[in-house]
């Protein structure tokens, strides 16, 4: 009987023994499972407060690390330090949810994507911030200072209701703020691009970018193509010069106002030539010339100058550089492509010069022709057999004198074998009359130049190098005396009494002297350079040079 008692106790510790491992398996079930369930880490700051979400009304909340998580008011926790820890939320012996949390350390800035935004009105945008302390990204609430210019919704998404500034704030929990300074202007009511027209070669590239009204802007742009396979947008403006061809990429705000810029596309250029003087006086400007072979382009063109203490590149033009002291320096352009062309380029202190030069005379035969005339002698100077009239009669643009639609920078406004019934023409007309000669004698080793703009001392750099210059001022040197001011396409034309145009031959710095050779009348004498630059410069600077490339 000991014995029988003995094993009775025995077996009834082990059933007790079973029950209980029993009883540790489901609860380690149920742990598990609630684990199994919510895989992930709730991540959270230092001093940020969590709400978990309970499944019933009668609860209890439980943390097994009571210095990292620990429970508050109802279903809320707060993250004390840095850490992991376990929550478990009790609803029966039986029934219970655990989360498992990973504490780290408060973010101490927010990084915006846009610190500053301008759009127009009724346009909206999103802005997105972040404070990030590892690879978690906290929660932000955003909240504009004043919602009569801009609000902003819990997302960040920014809506202008009307012109004005405002802050936009991007906050945290702990209160760490970031601003994102928006400016609202009227919507666009019209808008242009940065090019109206491109030529490119294929593969290049070009941002185009939006210009807008004073007062108007919307920061959303769209580009299309009409034809991706001549050119297409690679990225928001960016674009990309596919094959030969043209297309048009149209620009659309946000509320459908569009601009549009026509697209060329040309074979890539395989060589360039780079036309500059070859001497030039300290203290004046060098315009250079980039010649690429017709049928060919390259948007692209790096200027690179080998001494810029010597020459130095203008910040808003590349093609204009500024002569700083005596030496010599090699200008290089350079392609996209990586083909390219040198000049060496002497500064000097040059006193003067002096061109050899035979002027035809224009009466009486083109009594109003001066600028051909001019241009006629300036490429028989050059070894081209050609009349002044047979330049008039075919290869000068000529149309009759209209205030309102036709510009004497495209045309000679009237005939220049009238008097009443002509007027003349400006600078651009006669580069366009010796580019249509070049073009019918298939004539590529020389071109145009207009160079309309510059000071007088910069023709003397032309002379300096054996270029004579065509030249705008007025009939024996009169003081300039404006005759009549009209436009044509918002283009601003100013005509001056008596304007006249001949070709300007020499200087002589010592003498203070200019030599022209003028056809009205066919001979050559000399003006003070007081005298020729008030004229010249007082009419607007016009000229032009016939260079060999």
């Amino acid at each position: 009987m000991t014995n029988s008692k003995a094993y009775s106790v025995i077996r009834k510790i082990i059933y007790a023994i079973v029950i209980i491992l029993a009883v540790i398996a489901v609860f380690v079930g149920v742990y598990a499972y609630s684990l199994i369930n919510n895989p992930n880490y709730i991540t959270v700051g230092v001093g940020e407060s969590y709400t978990l979400d309970v499944k019933q009304d009668d609860y209890v909340v439980r943390s097994y690390e009571a210095s990292v998580i620990t429970p508050l008011q109802g279903s809320t926790v707060m993250a004390h330090e840095v850490g992991d820890a376990v929550v478990g939320v009790k609803y029966s012996y039986f029934d219970r949810d655990f989360y498992r949390f990973v504490v780290i350390p408060a973010p101490e800035r927010i990084k915006l994507n846009s610190y500053s935004v301008h759009l127009g009105k009724g346009e909206s945008t999103k802005i997105s911030g972040s404070c990030v302390n590892g690879s978690h990204e906290f929660t932000l609430t955003y909240s504009s200072n004043n919602t009569e210019v801009a609000s902003v919704d819990n997302e960040g998404n920014i809506t202008a209701h009307s012109g004005g500034k405002c802050k936009v704030h991007a906050k945290a929990y702990n209160n760490i703020n970031a601003i994102c300074d928006v400016i609202v202007s009227e919507a666009p009511v019209s808008f242009s691009l940065n090019a109206e027209s491109l030529t490119l070669g294929k593969g290049e590239t070009y941002l185009l970018e939006p210009v807008f009204n004073e007062n108007e802007y919307s920061n959303e742009v769209t580009y299309t193509s009409s034809d991706e396979t001549v050119a297409q947008i690679l990225n928001k403006n960016e674009l990309c010069a596919v094959s030969e061809g043209t297309c048009t990429i149209t620009a659309t705000t946000f509320n459908n106002k569009t601009a549009e810029c026509t697209v060329t596309v040309k074979k890539a250029a395989t060589e360039v030539s780079l036309i500059a003087p070859q001497k030039c006086r300290v203290n004046t400007d060098v315009r250079l010339i980039v010649s690429i072979p017709d049928g060919y382009a390259s948007n692209e063109q790096e200027i690179i100058v080998s001494d810029p203490t010597i020459l130095e590149i203008d910040k808003n033009d590349k093609t204009l550089l500024h002569a700083i002291k005596k030496g010599t320096a090699t200008v290089t352009v350079k392609l996209a492509n990586g083909v390219s062309d040198s000049v060496d380029i002497t500064v000097d202190n040059y006193k003067k010069a002096s061109i050899d030069f035979d002027i035809i005379n224009q009466f009486p035969t083109l009594p109003t022709g001066c600028e051909v005339v001019s241009l006629t002698s300036v490429l028989n100077h050059y070894g081209f057999d050609v009349s002044a009239t047979k330049m008039a009669d075919k290869y000068m643009p000529k149309k009759e004198h209209d205030y309102f639609n036709v510009s004497p920078h495209d045309y000679f406004l009237g005939t220049p074998y009238s008097y009443d019934n002509g007027m003349g023409c400006f600078s651009g007309c006669i580069v366009k009359t010796a580019e249509n000669y070049f073009e019918d004698k298939n004539i590529t080793d020389y071109g145009a130049l207009d160079i309309t703009g510059c000071k007088t001392e910069e023709l003397f750099n032309y002379l300096q190098n054996g270029v004579p210059v065509i030249t705008w001022v007025t009939s024996s040197f009169s003081s300039p005396v404006v005759d009549g001011v009209w436009y044509v396409n918002d283009e601003k034309i100013t005509w001056y009494e008596r304007e006249h145009c001949l070709v300007t031959t020499g200087y002589n710095e010592k003498d203070k002297t200019v030599t022209v050779a003028d056809d009205a009348g066919g001979y050559t004498y000399t003006v003070s350079l007081s005298q020729f630059k008030n004229v010249f410069e007082g009419t607007g600077s016009m000229a032009v040079v016939i260079l060999k490339k």
